[in-house]
C-alpha cells in the first residue's frame, strides 16, 4: 500500500518539485511569488494539506489518514526559498521539505556548470541560502535534506566519488541540523547503483525527477512533477489529479517528449 502510495499516481499523496520563488529567474526554474502564493492556495482549496518527513513516513508504511497530502519539495537551496517561500508558507501553517548543498551554503552564487548561463543572467536569483537561514528554518518546523556536495550527475560517478557525495552531504547538514534522512537526486539523475548507495549511505527516502518514464517506485527512487512558470491556478489544479500525474509520469509522456 505504502509503495503505490510513493509512485505520485494517487488521491492520498503528490509529490511536487520547484526550485526558486523569485520575479524574475530563470523560467523552467522560478515560480513567480504570486504565482506560488496562488498555487498554495489552491492546494488549500482543493483540500490538500502539506507533507512533512512524518507524514512521509505514514505514506510509505501505509498508515497514512485523513486528507491527502502534498509535498512541497524545493531543490538547490535558494536564497528566495527563505525571503519569499518561507514566509508564504508560514501565514499558512504549511510545510516544505527543501534540499541542500552543503558546499554552497554561504549566501553567495551557485557555480555548477549547467547554471553557468542562468547565473550570469539571473544574478540576484541564482545564490544560495546560508546556515543561519536554514537553522531558523528548521526552527519553524521546516524540513531538510541532502542534493550532494557538489551538484554533480550521479549515474556518472565513480562508487567511491558517488559515496563522497551522499555520504559527506549528510554528514554535514545533520551535523548542523541533528538529522538528514532525506535526499534529492541532482538533476533527478539516477540509477539502481546509485538508489542503493543512497540507501546504503543512510538515506530513508530519495526523489527523482522523472523525463522519462519509471517503471519501478520504492523509498529511494519517489518520482516528482516539477512545478514552473507555466502553471497557473488551472494547470497546477490539473497537477493535483491523479489521472494528470499518471499521464504526465506514463510511458506515452516520455514518447512525446522524445520528440521535444
Amino acid at each position: 500500500m505504502g509503495h503505490r502510495l510513493l509512485q505520485n499516481r494517487s488521491r492520498g499523496a503528490a509529490f511536487l518539485c520547484y526550485h526558486s520563488v523569485h520575479d524574475d529567474g530563470p523560467r523552467w526554474l522560478s515560480v513567480a511569488p504570486s504565482l506560488f502564493e496562488r498555487q498554495l492556495e489552491t492546494l488549500r482549496g482543493a483540500g490538500w494539506r502539506s507533507g512533512t518527513e512524518t507524514d512521509l513516513e505514514a505514506v510509505a508504511a501505509g498508515t497514512s489518514e485523513g486528507d491527502p497530502t502534498a509535498f512541497l519539495t524545493f531543490d538547490d537551496g535558494y536564497a528566495d526559498n527563505y525571503t519569499t517561500a518561507f514566509p508564504l508558507l508560514r501565514e499558512r501553517e504549511m510545510a516544505a521539505m527543501f534540499f541542500l548543498l552543503p558546499s554552497h551554503l554561504d549566501g553567495g552564487p551557485f557555480e555548477w556548470p549547467e547554471v553557468a548561463e542562468d547565473q550570469r543572467r539571473h544574478p540576484d536569483t541564482m545564490r544560495s541560502l546560508t546556515w543561519h537561514q536554514v537553522e531558523e528554518m528548521a526552527e519553524a518546523g521546516m524540513t531538510f535534506g541532502s542534493h550532494t556536495i557538489t551538484h554533480r550527475h550521479l549515474p556518472e560517478l565513480g562508487d567511491e566519488e558517488l559515496r563522497e557525495e551522499l555520504l559527506d552531504s549528510r554528514r554535514t547538514i545533520a551535523e548542523r541540523l541533528g538529522r538528514c534522512e532525506l535526499l534529492a537526486y541532482p538533476f533527478g539523475h539516477w540509477d539502481a547503483r546509485v538508489a542503493a548507495a543512497a540507501k546504503a549511505t543512510g538515506y530513508s527516502f530519495a526523489f527523482t525527477l522523472p523525463r522519462a518514464h519509471q517503471a519501478e517506485t520504492t523509498p529511494w527512487s519517489i518520482p516528482r512533477i516539477s512545478v514552473d512558470y507555466r502553471d497557473d491556478e488551472r494547470r497546477f489544479a490539473t497537477k493535483l489529479r491523479p489521472l494528470a500525474r499518471r499521464l504526465y509520469l506514463s510511458r506515452a509522456k516520455a514518447m512525446l517528449r522524445g520528440g521535444e
